[in-house]
């Protein structure tokens, strides 16, 4: 991740409350969502943008998964008891709800096959991810949402559409729809309404300790999901075969990169003589 891309996500962790739920989310993602913004440039400069197909391809992993977390939030608030509501209901009430957007997005790129094809081409990371949503409880569906509602709201989401418009056309872009221009009050209101969200989710007692803990944990585990979901993909630029070579040192560097970053991380913090066991 660059420099810039390191202290835009600083400037957004530290919005948050310095005991806060989402603060501890961002922390515990840190070292996943430096990979996966690695993985992000890679897939960019390997071509995302220039075929229709490898983008319709990664964007069809998100759907599935979105999709499936969708479903089952409406599941719980639906069986939930009134006295005591899911917090899903309260994430619920943020208003976003993707799946219609990726559904549009998908038809757009892959016309009126696009459900056949993206079923033969969802990987094993994203079928894994599926299984795991469908049965998902009330802290780990929070936790799937900050991982995948997360990105689009406080995100890149803005920034990536009208990259997308350039690609594929504005008809390729419905999953930015409430994220980006003034929708919901702009982009400074929809990530504060995001942050506040999570950081007054819980109530102050001993079971919410307890689902402070297991929220932070699933959002680690289901952020490295959404990396293993862009390293599985398998469709290459129509160009590719011309220019293969470049393209494997563009994605080798990168992967070497993060090697070399993590590798880095742990060793600073092996050292460091604040570590407490």
């Amino acid at each position: 991740m660059s420099g810039n891309e390191d202290e835009q996500t600083d400037r957004v962790r530290n919005q948050g409350k310095a005991d806060g739920l989402f603060r501890a989310c961002m922390d515990e993602i840190r070292s996943s969502h430096t990979t996966g913004q690695a993985l992000r440039t890679a897939t960019l400069a390997a071509g995302l943008l220039s075929d229709r197909c490898c983008y319709a391809e990664l964007l069809g992993q998100f759907y599935v998964a979105t999709a499936a977390l969708e479903k089952r939030m409406d599941e719980l608030i639906k069986n939930s008891d009134d006295k005591k509501p899911f917090l899903v209901a309260k994430v619920k009430k943020l208003g976003y709800s993707f799946t219609f957007g990726y559904e549009n997005d998908l038809q757009a790129l892959l016309g009126q096959e696009w459900k056949s094809i993206i079923k033969s081409w969802t990987t094993e990371p994203a079928k894994q991810y599926v299984q795991r949503l469908e049965a998902a409880n009330d802290v780990e569906c929070v936790a799937a949402a900050f991982i995948l509602h997360g990105p689009l709201v406080i995100g890149g989401g803005a920034m990536l559409k009208p990259r997308v418009e350039r690609a594929f056309g504005a008809s390729a872009t419905n999953v930015f729809e409430d994220v980006t221009g003034t929708a919901k009050g702009g982009r400074s209101s929809r990530r504060r309404e995001f942050i506040d969200l999570y950081d007054s989710l819980l109530d102050i007692d001993s079971v919410a300790k307890d689902q402070f803990a297991a929220i932070v944990e699933k959002c680690g585990e289901f952020m490295k999901l959404n990396n293993q979901m862009m390293l599985a993909v398998r469709q290459r630029p129509w160009w590719g075969k011309y220019v293969a070579v470049s393209a494997a040192a563009i994605v080798s560097a990168v992967v070497w990169r993060i090697i070399a970053t993590s590798a880095e991380s742990s060793t600073m913090t092996n050292s460091s003589p604040n570590v407490t066991a």
